[in-house]
Order: C-alpha cells, then sequence, then structure tokens
C-alpha cells in the first residue's frame, strides 16, 4: 500500500502513467469489447475538438483563402485569366509555387502548434491518429482550393493541382520518414501543466521543427516586404498577377498567426486580444492617408479656378460662330464599378467621338464615380496630349492603360508594405497602399502612351502656353466624406454653393491643388481594396486655438453611383446661363445627359440567403441598395427630364449589357475587355435612334471629319 500512494502522489502526465507491481493484483485487467461506432465517433470528436482548438488559427485562415479565392467575381475573372495563358505560362507555375510554399507553411505551422508544448491534449488512439495526420491533411489543402478555383472539366488546370495536392501528401510522409527534422515520436510526451513565456520560447526553439519554422517564417516575411516595397514603376507586382500575390499574403498571414496562436495562453498570457488592443491604440496616431497636394513652380493658386459661369461663358464663346448658333451641351455621367466602369465608359466615350463629329469638343462635363471616374481622367488626359488626327493612331496603345492590371500593386501594398504600417505607432505615407494604385496608373499611362500627365497637377491640366484650354472637358469626381457622409467633390471648377449644396469641394478644404491621379482616387476609393484618403484645413477658432477639420475620402458610390445627381446641379447652375444666351445673343444650346452605365438595369426577385443570416442579411442590403441605386436614380431622371422645358434637356442612357462574369476589381482578363470593347463598337452606333439625334444636332454646326 505504501508503494500504491507513493505512485498516486505522483504527477501524471497527460499521455503517460506508470503502474505499480501491485496495479495488477489490486486492479485485475476485465476483459473488453472493441469500441463501438458511436465510441469511436464521439472519442474523434473530442479529439478534433482538443487539436484545433489550438489551431483554428489554420483553419480560419484556409476558410478564409476558400473564400477569397473563389467567391469574388474579381477572383474568377483572375483564374480565367491565367487558364487563357495555358499551362505552360509563367502565369500558372508562380500559382504552383506560391501553392507549395503555402503548403508546407500550413503543413510546419499544424505540426508547431499541436507536437510542440501543447497542453491539455487527452492521448488515446483517436487523438494520435489526428496528431499524426492532422498536419499532412491540412498541407494537401491549399492545392484542393485551387483547384475548386480552377475548375474547368476540359482544361488541364485543376488536374495538376489535384496532383500537386497527392505529391505534397507524398512528401509529407516520405520527410516524416527520412528526415529526422520532420520525424515524428512513437509516443507523445505534453505538459499537463500551463508554461510561461519563457518556457514556450525556450520549448520552440529547442525543437529542431520549431527552429526550421521560424527561421523560414521570418526570412519569407522579410523578403516578400522587401520585394514588394519596390517601386511600382518596376511592375514586379505585375509580373506575379494577383493570384500569386494573394497566395503569399495568405502564406504569411498564416504564419504570424500562428506563432501568435502558440504563445497565446487565453486564461493567463492572452497574447491575441493583447495584440488586438495594441492594434486598436495605436490606429490613433499611425494614419498614412493623407493625400498628396500638388506643388511646384508650375502649380497654380486654387483661387485662378475659373467659376462655373465664367467658365461657361468662355466655353461658348471658343464655339460660338455667329449669331443664331445651335451648341449642343453634354453632360456625361460615368456610373461606379472598379476596372469594368473604367473601361466601359473609356471605350464608350471615345467610339462616340468616332461616330459623331466633334463630340469631344461638345462634352461640357465628365462627373464620374469610382471606376468610372477613373475613366473620364484617363479619357480627358487622352484628349489633352493627343490632337484630334492622331487619336484613332494612337487609340490600341490606350486600350492598354485602360486594360492594365491595377490589382497586383495594391493587394501588394495591402498584404505586405502596409503590414508594417499597422505595427508602427506613428505614420509612413509612402506605405499607403492607395498611394500604389495611383502611381500604377501613372506609370501605366508613362509606359504605354510615353506621357507622365497623370503626375501633373488637376489645374495643369488644363493649361495651354495659350491660356486655359475650352476645349476639354471640365472634371467632376465624386467622393463621399465618410465622416459626414456629405458628397465630396474635386474638380478643376470652382462650384457655386448655390447649387451645389452641402457638397464638399477638395480643393478647398486642403487649400491647395492634388495630382491628376489623386484627384482620380478621390473618387474610388473602395472599401478594403483602398482606404479612405485624409483631408484636413486649419481652422482658426474664436479663442484665438487652430482646429484641424477635415475627414476621409472614400468612393462616391456610398453617396450616389451614377454620377447623375452632379450633373443635374451642374445643369441647374448653367440654366440661368443658357436662357441669357437665348433672350440676349441669340445662341440656342440644346443639353444632353448622357449617363454611362455599367450595373444590371434589371432587379429580379431574388432568392433568399438563410445562412449566417445575422451577418449576411445587413451586408447584402448594403451592397445590392448601393448597386441598385443607379438603376432608380437613372429611372426617376429619365422620366422628369421631359419638366426641363427652357431649355429642352436630353437624357439618354448608355447601358453595357451586363453580364455577372465581368469583374468590380482593378483586374480584368484579356477576353473580358475584348467582350467590353466589342459590345461598344457593336451597341453604341448611329441604328441607336437618340444617337442619331445627337449626331444631326453636331452636324448643324458644319463640323467635317472623318468617321472610323
Amino acid at each position: 500500500m505504501l508503494e500504491l500512494n507513493e505512485c498516486s502522489r505522483r504527477r501524471k502526465t497527460a499521455n503517460e502513467y506508470i503502474p505499480s507491481i501491485d496495479d495488477s493484483i489490486l486492479f485485475p485487467v476485465q476483459p473488453s469489447s472493441p469500441p463501438s461506432f458511436s465510441e469511436h465517433l464521439r472519442n474523434y470528436t473530442i479529439a478534433f475538438y482538443q487539436t484545433q482548438r489550438n489551431a483554428f488559427v489554420i483553419i480560419i485562415t484556409l476558410l478564409l483563402s476558400l473564400y477569397i479565392l473563389t467567391v469574388p467575381d474579381q477572383a474568377a475573372d483572375m483564374i480565367h485569366a491565367v487558364i487563357d495563358d495555358g499551362v505552360f505560362h509563367r502565369l500558372f507555375q508562380y500559382i504552383l509555387l506560391s501553392t507549395l510554399v503555402w503548403s508546407w507553411f500550413v503543413y510546419g505551422c499544424t505540426r508547431m502548434i499541436l507536437h510542440i508544448s501543447p497542453v491539455g491534449l487527452r492521448i488515446n488512439n483517436e487523438c494520435d491518429v489526428l496528431l499524426r495526420w492532422l498536419p499532412k491533411v491540412g498541407g494537401i489543402i491549399p492545392a484542393l482550393i485551387l483547384a475548386y478555383a480552377f475548375w474547368t472539366p476540359d482544361q488541364w488546370q485543376p488536374y495538376l493541382l489535384i496532383l500537386e495536392s497527392g505529391l505534397m501528401l507524398v512528401q509529407f510522409s516520405w520527410v516524416e520518414q527520412n528526415v529526422s527534422v520532420f520525424a515524428l515520436p512513437d509516443r507523445w510526451h505534453f505538459s499537463d501543466r500551463y508554461t510561461n513565456f519563457k518556457q514556450d520560447i525556450r520549448e520552440l526553439w529547442r525543437h529542431p521543427l520549431g527552429r526550421l519554422v521560424i527561421r523560414t517564417g521570418v526570412v519569407l516575411t522579410l523578403f516578400l516586404i522587401a520585394f514588394f516595397s519596390l517601386p511600382v514603376q518596376w511592375e514586379l507586382a505585375q509580373r506575379l498577377r494577383p493570384t500569386a500575390i494573394i497566395i503569399f499574403g495568405i502564406t504569411m498571414y498564416t504564419f504570424w498567426g500562428s506563432v501568435m496562436v502558440y504563445f497565446n495562453d487565453y486564461r493567463y498570457r492572452p497574447l491575441v486580444l493583447i495584440t488586438l488592443g495594441y492594434l486598436i491604440l495605436i490606429s490613433a496616431f499611425n494614419d498614412n492617408t493623407a493625400v498628396r497636394q500638388a506643388t511646384g513652380i508650375g502649380v497654380s493658386p486654387i483661387s485662378q479656378r475659373p467659376t462655373v459661369d465664367a467658365h461657361f461663358a468662355r466655353w461658348v464663346d471658343a464655339r460660338r460662330q455667329e449669331d443664331g448658333d445651335t451648341i449642343p451641351l453634354v453632360l456625361v455621367a460615368a456610373e461606379g464599378g472598379g476596372i469594368r466602369a473604367l473601361n466601359w465608359t473609356a471605350e464608350t466615350l471615345i467610339r462616340l467621338d468616332s461616330i459623331i463629329p466633334g463630340f469631344s469638343r461638345h462634352v461640357y462635363a465628365l462627373s464620374g464615380v469610382s471606376g468610372g471616374g477613373v475613366g473620364t481622367v484617363f479619357y480627358t488626359a487622352f484628349l489633352r496630349d493627343f490632337a484630334e488626327a492622331d487619336r484613332a493612331r494612337s487609340f490600341e496603345q490606350f486600350r492598354k492603360v485602360i486594360r492594365d492590371d491595377y490589382l497586383s500593386g495594391v493587394s501588394s501594398a495591402l498584404l505586405f508594405p502596409e503590414s508594417v504600417q499597422r505595427l508602427v505607432p506613428f505614420p509612413i505615407p509612402a506605405l499607403e497602399r492607395a498611394k500604389w494604385l495611383e502611381d500604377s496608373w501613372a506609370g501605366s499611362y508613362y509606359t504605354n502612351l510615353k506621357l507622365s500627365t497623370l503626375d501633373s497637377s488637376l489645374t495643369q491640366l488644363y493649361q495651354t502656353r495659350s491660356g486655359y484650354n475650352y476645349n476639354l472637358p471640365s472634371l467632376l469626381l465624386n467622393g463621399t466624406l465618410a465622416e459626414s457622409g456629405q458628397k465630396i467633390i474635386t474638380s478643376n471648377l470652382k462650384l457655386d454653393a448655390r447649387y451645389f449644396k452641402n457638397v464638399v469641394s477638395t480643393l478647398d478644404v486642403l487649400g491647395t491643388d492634388v495630382p491628376l491621379k489623386t484627384a482620380a482616387s478621390l473618387c474610388s476609393r473602395f472599401p478594403i481594396v483602398t482606404n479612405g484618403g485624409l483631408i484636413q484645413k486649419d481652422t482658426m477658432l474664436i479663442n484665438g486655438r487652430n482646429q484641424q477639420y477635415g475627414g476621409h475620402v472614400v468612393d462616391g458610390g456610398y453617396f450616389d453611383n451614377s454620377g447623375v445627381e452632379t450633373c443635374i446641379q451642374l445643369l441647374n447652375n448653367l440654366i440661368p446661363s443658357i436662357r441669357r444666351l437665348d433672350t440676349a445673343d441669340r445662341v440656342t444650346i440644346i443639353p444632353y445627359v448622357l449617363f454611362i452605365q455599367n450595373s444590371n438595369p434589371i432587379g429580379n426577385l431574388p432568392h433568399k440567403r438563410s445562412i449566417l443570416q445575422e451577418i449576411q442579411i445587413p451586408l447584402l442590403a448594403f451592397l445590392n441598395s448601393w448597386d441598385n441605386g443607379s438603376v432608380t436614380r437613372d429611372n426617376m431622371f429619365n422620366s422628369f427630364m421631359d419638366r426641363f422645358t427652357n431649355p429642352k434637356t436630353n437624357y439618354l442612357a448608355l447601358r453595357l449589357a451586363y453580364n455577372e462574369k465581368y469583374p468590380l476589381g482593378w483586374f480584368m482578363s484579356d477576353s473580358v475587355a475584348r467582350s467590353i470593347g466589342q459590345q461598344a463598337k457593336d451597341s453604341i452606333s448611329l441604328k441607336n435612334k437618340e444617337l442619331l439625334r445627337l449626331k444631326r444636332a453636331f452636324g448643324r454646326l458644319g463640323v467635317k471629319r472623318v468617321v472610323n
């Protein structure tokens, strides 16, 4: 009995019990029947819970990866672009390589969490099986996720990815049998009590596999951050393309999430909560989103911007030939929608310029939102840089600009350089991802057209050696001021508050001009992909102290994704001048409001969504009402446009035939781009009665030009 008492006082580990000699006498072994299926199921369930509560970060990253790589329309188009290039193209090879790295890190991180100093595991046969197989199973899932994303029965890519997953399983089993660092123990030896931070570090570093995972993860992190921090103009990210970049980002976050979970102790050392609190705290001090401002000798003070009335008078003078003239005036509203809207807007405007002589010269203003706003900026820069006779020859190069890959640069900045910004308590403006998007626009324009127009300021776009260029349409780029919900407009014109009520002017807040590429981004800061751009101004208070007012400019689609409302406000501003010209100078102005729409104009009764409806329904309500707002405004403005009788105003919508495969992000496959270009050529023609009327109105001016 003394020996038995001594044994009972001994600390027992979770997987080890040392029996005494008398145990067989005092506790004879009873014959037992094999466990039933329900007992096996119960044991596996308990064992899975015990193991995966430690490795939950791996499950979360894999589930997020499945969603990111398969659900969004942008993801599908990225995959189709790789499929179109074939299995031997470098893009698919990059995906195979990045998936290989991702798989090894899932395997290594799962083993680090489960096999090195875990606490509280009850070892039985089922738990032993899971400990040996979960890392290997987790390691093959990345390739299976990619195979599902690529799944097209008549293509080779998904089958090669399935083969890669099988080869990964063979590799994992082989290294466990033949490489000592990866060898699995015959018996598990885990502690039954919680350890302190120093003990965890010591245990991790003593373990050969732990050292390998940590060293490899740190080296990979430093390499990825350094590589993707190189200038966006070098187009290194574009060579990899978004899919491989996202996979590398997932790999890096899988590693650091696993490290955090390894050291986390939810009772004594809640490292995850501490880190979250730190990130929230320093976010008050490391806001690096202040927008670029244009400075330099050639940048005019914003006080020299023309008012709408003064600009319109000079615009009419530049087109007026004699008393009794009839002058068409076109106000264009370009709907938002990422690179889909960018392409449709630019293709539409170029097409109209080719079938209607003098069209671009009679476009008074372009009201753009999100991708549509970026399209108007590219179009206006193209008009400025190329004479009318040279545009047809340069259009194919311009097409390369509007079809370029702008997602790789901004996604690489989001995943890698901005990861550094989130950890430091002070702002580093160069790490803001929106600036990388701006630079990719300017870089593409320079690469393809050999001009740095987008790097110049907004107002410089309209400056010539002989004075102000009234042959270019004015830009009204619509954003949303997040802190107040107001519409904010970035424009070369000085807006009249009587007509643009409760509208904020970006340049008036900043007190200075902005680069043209920044003006484009201030209407297209779509959530998550880009962040809000900070604008502020100093205001003197009564007590003599300065107080900064302003906020963050986000995508204009939050307020109005159509851009039509701004056209109506501008038209109201112009009506007194139009009426004055009609009565005093016998000049007739015929306004046209042209809406370039790319969203789905047909609303069908949908199917219900019940899964996670507490989370999913509010998000669906926000996003879908945002998308359908343009349709509502289109119908509303079209219905009451007849009320504008003096002057008689015409309303025309040019709609992209909606296809759910057309992406909303900043990347577009060549096949989709060609489809949109062909649709512009086929649908925007003089078969449209409204366009024919518009051409006849232009024809009264006697403008002669060859139609492409």
